[in-house]
């Protein structure tokens, strides 16, 4: 036996102790940000919180499109024929501001002024706990450590037994342990990546998504019977897709992919 254990208890040991790791590094993400405070977020942020940038401006653009403010030019560009629509949110205006000459997409995104309106757009959903801050991200990663550690210490005793020529258990068992290994370090690995949005911003994601899931792209809804908001919230809530149901070229123009916003196929029910 390898350091006094045998190879099935060893393997239970290392399950029960990569589900502890697993534990940990899961409840840092779920707790970490799951309070936020002031006022919800409008739909252009929560375009933002559920793709960031690209998003958030294709749903502004979307709202100045609805609003008759927008109009498709020569050589893709865009441009503006009078003012922002009421109440706008700060990007809306920002994106209205950079559209007053013609503009292509690429050169609006690029604007100064959109890239302020952004940046104080994060501003507030960090101020307010929607988005993680810097040091809030760095603690959900650091909370992978000890899968790696235990990985670590799994890894050290096939080295052991490889190099001293020992027992490290049965076939069974040095398999068992090898794929544990492999897949605790994967585990690890993926949950480093450690996402923008808190506790509280996914939850109110999921929240929404629900309480609108007749506007998912899934459901196939008749967009040409809906209104600007419910437009606005499917786009924000679920992606760019209702913006090229109803004015393909332009969303097109402002970086839809049409490829890649197709809903997923339905399942087809089994005969019996």
């Amino acid at each position: 036996m390898l350091w006094g254990v045998s190879g099935p208890l060893f393997l239970l040991d290392y399950v029960t102790a990569v589900a502890a790791a697993l534990a940990i590094a899961l409840a840092a993400r779920e707790l970490t940000g799951r309070r936020a405070r002031g006022a919800a977020p409008d739909t252009v942020e929560l375009a933002y919180l559920t793709d960031r940038a690209g998003l958030a401006c294709q749903v502004g653009m979307a709202a100045l499109r609805r609003a008759g403010v927008v109009h498709l030019g020569e050589l893709a560009t865009l441009s503006v024929d009078g003012p922002p629509p009421p109440r706008s949110t700060a990007l809306v205006r920002a994106l209205h501001a950079a559209l007053r000459r013609p503009q292509t997409w690429a050169a609006v995104l690029a604007d100064p002024a959109v890239g302020r309106a952004l940046r104080r757009l994060v501003g507030r959903l960090v101020r307010d706990g929607w988005l993680l801050t810097p040091a809030q991200r760095r603690r959900v990663a650091l909370a992978t450590l000890p899968l790696f550690a235990v990985a670590a210490v799994g890894v050290t005793r096939l080295v052991d037994s490889a190099v001293e020529g020992r027992d490290a258990g049965g076939p069974a068992s040095v398999a068992g342990l090898l794929l544990c290994c492999l897949a605790t370090a994967l585990g690890g690995w993926w949950l480093c990546e450690v996402p923008e949005t808190g506790a509280a911003a996914r939850r109110l994601l999921r929240r929404l998504r629900r309480e609108h899931t007749d506007l998912a792209p899934e459901r196939r809804p008749a967009w040409s019977e809906r209104g600007t908001d419910e437009l606005l919230t499917g786009m924000a809530l679920f992606g760019p897709r209702p913006l090229l149901a109803v004015d393909p070229r332009f969303a097109v123009q402002v970086g839809v992919d049409p490829e890649g916003t197709r809903p997923a196929q339905q399942p087809k029910l089994a005969r019996r």
